[in-house]
This record gives C-alpha cells, sequence and structure tokens, in this order.
C-alpha cells in the first residue's frame, strides 16, 4: 500500500520476534510507463535518507532484497497501474487517453527490507 509510515505504531504493535516488511520503488520502478505519461509521480532520489531517519530510532534493518523483472502491460493494465500509484492524483484519463502510444511491457523494481524492532 501507499501511505504514510508510523513506525512508533508498527513498534508498538510488533512482537520483539516480528518484523517490518517495507517495499519501496527504485527509479527502474514503471521506467517504461513514466516515460510515456510525463505527469506520473517520479520516484524521490532522497527516499532512502527519509526512510533510514524515520525507522532508525526504533527499527534496525535485517535484510535487504531488490525484486525486478518485466511484466507485459495491455492499455487497460496501464490504466489500473496508474490508477494504484501516487501518481493517480496526478494524471487524469486524458493524459492516457490522448492517443500515445503506451509501452506494452513495464519494469516492476523495488527494494524489500525486513526491518527488526530495536
Amino acid at each position: 500500500m501507499f501511505a504514510p509510515r508510523n513506525p512508533a505504531e508498527f513498534h508498538r504493535v510488533l512482537r520483539s520476534t516480528g518484523r517490518l516488511i517495507v517495499v519501496r520503488p527504485t527509479g527502474r520502478h514503471l521506467a517504461e510507463l513514466r516515460g510515456q505519461v510525463p505527469a506520473m509521480v517520479t520516484i524521490d532520489p532522497a527516499k532512502e535518507q527519509r526512510l533510514h531517519r524515520a525507522l532508525n530510532p526504533l527499527f534496525e534493518a535485517a535484510v535487504t532484497e531488490r525484486v525486478e523483472y518485466s511484466a507485459p502491460l495491455t492499455r487497460p493494465d496501464a490504466l489500473d497501474l496508474v490508477a494504484m500509484t501516487p501518481s493517480a492524483r496526478h494524471v487524469s484519463r486524458a493524459d492516457m487517453n490522448d492517443g500515445g502510444l503506451l509501452p506494452d511491457q513495464v519494469t516492476v523494481s523495488v527494494l524489500a527490507t525486513a526491518y527488526q524492532p530495536r
């Protein structure tokens, strides 16, 4: 889900042996689609630093893995994909239906980190 993180609440509800899994996009995530739909939100280059600052007082990173693959993309898939991202507020149907070509595949590229409570 794309939502604000509440480290204190995560820490409060996790057992000491629990793990917080945080998945966030890399710069390559949906790059083909972002290249064709300029109104889409870009990946904040300071995202990693902000995440670390927010979680560091209460959590320690245990392991990080990159997950990356290419997925086929139809026009209806592209509409759905944009609608479920933070770009949904910034991209209109007109942006997607202007007759421009959309990519027929897209890169999914994320980092997944398991954090343990301190």
